[in-house]
């Protein structure tokens, strides 16, 4: 068919004005911010703001702050790395931790600066790897947790006479509790012997703090019994309150009928794994759940305003993040969710100003990335950031869908359609499935080197984010579902995704992909290992040996909330649930990508499987990043793992 004139000016108009792919330089230089807390009279708010991708050796971050609803500008020089905001209860001061007094940016100090003017100044001299500050109610302490550095015997061994072994997990360091004094400076150390200390939380007449430890100085000791107990502010023996069976957080301390009360947020391990929010007097008790049931999960948990019984959290409900009100003795949660922010989206953190009037917070959706906000606490907001403003437009609008897996259980997720979009048309489409495994997609911008989706659709992909059973959000029957089933279902409901949306006419069902991160990567290595509907894979820090991931990862007891035991007692069930195990199945081209100082999932798991696929002449290639965790920080990594996704893809999809 011949073509006028017309339509050729409008099939070039349409050209110039298509909006360019999303490149991997741009969305690793961009600029999200975090941490967002607000002045106790809520007039302003202070937050953190970085770059996805770290440039050079140290990390910079800069603190940024907006009063009056004015837009933000930059509070802190941002050479450094300057984090972890928090205002004096009088609003005057603002503490923060920063590495700007270190020339190799290793060790940090605790600063204090004026709000109203002023240059910075250390509070006193402890410095090393700090974190969590807290203002004492009544101004006159900052409470902060370091992490004991090597004595000079130690460091001398070291440096000097090269006797740098490590005597595995037995020569961690614990994290211990200090005091500052705001106006001399002279730190005190509360906490002594082998207790790890975890979280903590004054308590309002700053004389006593309540503290979570536990039993390791890492990581693990989140997943092992917990210990709730309390000390004085002055120093002496810690009083126990009571135990957890896994590591819980966020304490605050209120009172219920005259009564002093600690809640936090925690889960009763395999019996009811979805965290909710606990109490449990000060004085040792019944421990209690307040929410028993709840369909969702407790993502933040802060105390709220002057009543006694406060608190305000931010919830997880399916795939949307809201903001209720509830009291310590329980009840009913009462939404103060801004109704600007209540139909669509989710939140990246919360804070309420010392009435509990006024709230800010970082709010996202599918289409739009994260915005500082500030204003009432059930009313009108005022967004005072505008670090999406060069993604307007470009980034495509999520939809919930649901569908039935393959033994009935209902499933959701969210879609994200491919630019320009035109509804009849099949396109390929990826499968990304999301960590943890006790973890959840929501509505919000997936827009990074881990998450992909947005950058995907920029290039006319249909991007589907499942979150299978086991994920959290949906309470904890819909979690235990995943317990002693570990990959069963799971793959189950993912493939029953991507027939879903070919059946909705989306997908081209010979174009399908799957791709994930670490509790992602392991089941996109096990998926393709139980069909081979998808023509590419992309497993990024993946687990392939279920055995040996278990003895080599840092997290070995977070297995215990899956199965019923160690796999050395359970060789078989672990085994029968390994991607090596039917790795002779496979027929999937696969990328593996794994950072190289992995503790989390140790390189051998990228390794194993690699070798397998070699071997097997399936289509594979692995890449390993050195200096690289179990995410990936330096920006031309970043950018990397994104070009070679494309390509990946691209070259098995198109």
């Amino acid at each position: 068919m011949a073509t006028t004139a017309t339509q050729e000016k409008t099939d070039e108009t349409a050209t110039e004005t298509k909006a360019p792919e999303l490149s991997p330089e741009e969305i690793a230089d961009r600029l999200r911010p975090s941490d967002p807390r607000i002045s106790p009279d809520g007039k302003a708010v202070a937050f953190v703001v970085a770059p996805l991708g770290k440039k050079e050796e140290q990390v910079k971050q800069a603190i940024w702050w907006s009063r009056d609803g004015q837009p933000a500008k930059q509070f802190s020089g941002g050479e450094h790395s300057d984090h972890s905001p928090r205002w004096s209860p009088d609003g005057t001061k603002l503490a923060f931790i920063s590495n700007r007094k270190d020339k190799e940016g290793k060790a940090s100090n605790l600063f204090v600066s004026p709000v109203d003017g002023g240059e910075a100044l250390a509070l006193g001299d402890l410095k090393g790897s700090l974190s969590h500050p807290q203002w004492s109610p009544d101004g006159k302490s900052i409470a902060v947790l370091r992490t004991d550095e090597d004595t000079e015997a130690e460091k001398k061994a070291k440096e000097e006479e090269k006797k740098d072994h490590e005597v595995f997990e037995e020569d961690d360091k614990l994290t211990r509790l200090w005091v500052i004094d705001a106006a001399s400076g002279k730190a005190r150390c509360l906490t002594h012997g082998n207790r790890h200390i975890l979280d903590y939380a004054w308590a309002p007449d700053s004389e006593r703090l309540v503290l979570v430890t536990g039993d390791e100085p890492n990581i693990n000791a989140w997943l092992i019994k917990t210990h709730l107990s309390v000390v004085a502010a002055s120093g002496g023996l810690q009083k126990p309150v009571a135990d957890f069976p896994s590591g819980v957080g966020a304490p605050v301390i209120r009172e219920v009928d005259g009564q002093e009360v600690v809640a936090l947020i925690a889960d009763d391990h395999r019996n009811d794994p979805s965290q909710s929010v606990w109490t449990v007097p000060l004085t040792g008790g019944e421990k209690r759940n307040l929410l028993p049931g709840y369909e969702g999960v407790v993502a933040a948990l802060e105390p709220l305003g002057i009543a006694p019984d406060g608190l305000g959290l931010l919830m997880i409900e399916g795939t949307q993040g809201k903001i209720y009100r509830l009291s310590a003795n329980g009840g009913e949660l009462g939404s103060i969710t801004a109704p600007s922010l209540a139909k669509s989206g989710t939140f990246n953190g919360i804070s309420f100003s010392a009435d509990g009037s006024r709230i800010a917070g970082i709010w996202t959706d599918s289409s739009h990335p994260e915005e500082v906000f500030i204003g009432k606490s059930d009313g009108n907001v005022t967004t005072v950031s505008e670090f999406g403003k060069p993604f307007a437009d470009r980034l495509q609008a999520g939809e919930v869908v649901r569908w039935q897996s393959s033994d009935g259980v209902e499933i959701e997720g969210v879609l994200i359609k491919p630019r320009d979009y035109q509804e009849g048309m099949r396109y390929p489409l990826v499968v990304q499935v999301h960590g943890g495994p006790s973890w959840q997609w929501e509505d919000r911008a997936n827009l990074s080197w881990h998450d992909w989706a947005q950058m995907l659709a920029s290039r006319g992909y249909a991007v589907l984010l499942p979150n299978p059973r086991g994920s959290t959000g949906r309470g904890s029957a819909f979690e235990k579902l995943l317990q002693d089933d570990v990959g069963g279902g799971e793959a189950q409901d993912l493939i029953s995704g991507a027939r879903a949306m070919v059946e909705r006419g989306i997908a081209d069902p010979d174009r399908l992909g799957i791709a994930g991160w670490s509790w992602g990567g392991y089941l996109t290595a096990w998926t393709i290992t139980q069909t081979d509907i998808f023509k590419a894979a992309v497993m990024g820090a993946g687990l392939a040996n279920l055995i040996s991931d278990h003895g080599a990862g840092d997290i070995p007891n977070a297995n215990l909330m899956y199965y019923p035991g160690h796999p050395y007692e359970h060789f078989d069930h672990y085994a029968d649930r390994s991607p090596l195990k039917h790795v002779t199945k496979v027929k999937t081209p696969t990328l593996i990508l794994h950072g190289a100082n992995d503790v989390r999932v140790h390189p051998e798991q990228g390794q194993e499987y690699y070798r397998a696929l070699k071997v097997l002449g399936v289509p594979t290639r692995l890449v390993r990043y050195p200096r690289e965790g179990h995410g990936i920080a330096e920006r031309n990594h970043q950018i990397d793992i994104m070009e070679r996704i494309i390509a990946w893809l691209g070259k098995y999809l198109r």
